[in-house]
């Protein structure tokens, strides 16, 4: 389990498996935005999507 999995599980209240599919969902668009070239907008998909701060960004790489 990482420690953006175990931060959304206690946060959010969440399974493991729920966590893990936000975490994907997230870095399917980020993948999506540096694809586009959007490396501005790739910092914003910690927030935009799981609705934490961009220190996690790591996490998703």
């Amino acid at each position: 389990m990482t420690r953006l999995q175990k931060m959304l599980m206690e946060r959010d209240g969440i399974t493991a498996r729920e966590a893990q599919e936000m975490i994907d969902a997230a870095r399917a668009e980020l993948e999506e935005r540096i694809a586009e070239g959007d490396l501005l907008g790739a910092e914003d998909v910690c927030l935009d999507v799981l609705g934490l701060e961009p220190d996690y960004l790591d996490d998703l790489l």
